[in-house]
């Protein structure tokens, strides 16, 4: 896709991802930020655009045209499929991985399975529980959000070809590790990794209508501490959030782009809808995590989640461009009730280590509902949680938690 130009007269939607910010006529952060959130919308848009039976991008087909569609990136490599006991070799790019045992006999066409895993510090992803074992969000019906972790061939390329998807292969890499950059001189897309969150759709409370949504297998293995028992079940999921990270040439601290679905906390008065994390009629606690013992399996009690830093002004007016944007294609279309909350990028990238991130600050509802703030340190920051990461010999590994979980 050519340069990102973040004042268009109009949102162009388009299956080409944007392969970095041009930054050559931005002066301010605040014109900065605009170009950054245009790149994360253009980014959302083409990584959700439909595909053909075969994975590939459908160029004769709009986003949202037929209201729902398969999209780009759920193609992409999931986390379990990578990273193998005993650090097997992968399959290669376009093969699927092994299905848990207890999932064998489910029939489904797309490859999503939302699995459960008991955590150390810094697993993010691939679970029922959120980052730094914060605790798991539950939806107004009492059921578990769960996540997934994808990430496009540049990183499989990479992780591939230098062994990374292995301890003993990490130990034996004697080089940085350096994911792919994109760049708009060579014209080349580089590093993408993408987090999502899910709700099962309750077809007597949720409008399916308003959500991309997906036949997904919900995998829970057997837990001693607290007692469950493993499962798998074929289940209709709602996306709810959705992270978007990309290293490029001018961000090499990545772009942390993070949308969420608008009915989240608050809904249109007089809709007859309610939001998905939040009763106006409850007297529980805001933003804490549901009491212990945690078992997906069983109901629980709803979180009650509220925004602690509200969406810019300038971030919403862009939202409304995009979602209208959406609607003129088809007004039926998922897309338009998703919405950016902001982009993380780096305001100084060689200034230091964490290239002075710019807004400091940045949660997605459903993924970080608990540590969401300001407090340094503690609050919910892409890069400042990120700049953490190693592979599992404590070495860095370039902004991303994947490394961390060969075996």
């Amino acid at each position: 896709m050519p340069t990102v130009n973040s004042r268009q007269a109009s949102p162009l939607l388009s299956f080409k991802l944007p392969y970095d910010v041009d930054l050559s006529n931005s002066n301010t952060l605040e014109t900065r930020q605009h170009d950054f959130d245009v790149f994360s919308w253009q980014s959302f848009i083409a990584l959700n655009w439909p595909t053909l039976p075969n994975e590939s991008v459908n160029t004769r087909e709009l986003i949202g045209s037929k209201g729902d569609n398969a999209t780009v990136w759920e193609a992409y490599k999931e986390a379990y499929q990578v990273f193998l006991p005993d650090g097997k070799t992968p399959p290669f790019w376009g093969q699927t991985g092994k299905l848990p045992r207890a999932c064998q006999n489910l029939k489904t066409s797309r490859k999503f399975v939302f699995r459960m895993s008991q955590k150390v510090a810094n697993e993010v992803l691939d679970a029922d529980e959120q980052v730094f074992n914060t605790g798991p969000l539950i939806d107004q019906q009492g059921q578990y959000v769960r996540y997934a972790i994808h990430f496009n061939d540049r990183i499989f390329d990479y992780i591939l070809n230098n062994n990374l998807y292995s301890k003993q292969g990490q130990d034996s890499f004697d080089a940085e590790v350096n994911f792919p950059s994109g760049n708009n001189d060579n014209q080349e897309v580089g590093a993408i990794i993408l987090k999502s969150a899910w709700k099962v759709l309750d077809p007597q409370q949720d409008d399916a209508s308003r959500f991309h949504k997906i036949k997904a297998l919900v995998y829970t293995p057997a837990s001693a501490e607290p007692l469950v028992k493993e499962s798998c079940q074929l289940k209709t999921m709602g996306m709810v959030g959705l992270h978007i990270a990309r290293k490029t040439k001018s961000a090499p601290q990545w772009v942390w782009s993070t949308f969420e679905h608008v009915d989240n906390l608050e809904v249109p008065p007089s809709s007859g809808l309610k939001p998905l994390f939040f009763n106006p009629e409850s007297k529980a606690p805001e933003n804490q995590p549901p009491p212990k013992p945690w078992n997906p399996n069983l109901q629980a009690q709803p979180s009650q989640v509220t925004r602690v830093i509200p969406i810019d002004q300038a971030t919403k007016d862009l939202n409304s461009q995009w979602q209208t944007k959406l609607r003129q294609v088809n007004e039926q279309s998922v897309w338009q009730y998703y919405q950016l909350v902001s982009t993380q990028w780096p305001a100084n990238p060689t200034r230091s280590a964490a290239g002075d991130p710019a807004p400091q600050f940045l949660a997605n509802t459903t993924m970080e509902t608990y540590i969401q703030g300001r407090v340094p340190n503690v609050s919910s920051s892409c890069v400042l949680c990120h700049i953490n990461s190693t592979m599992t010999n404590g070495k860095f590994s370039d902004f991303t938690y994947l490394l961390e979980r060969a075996k």
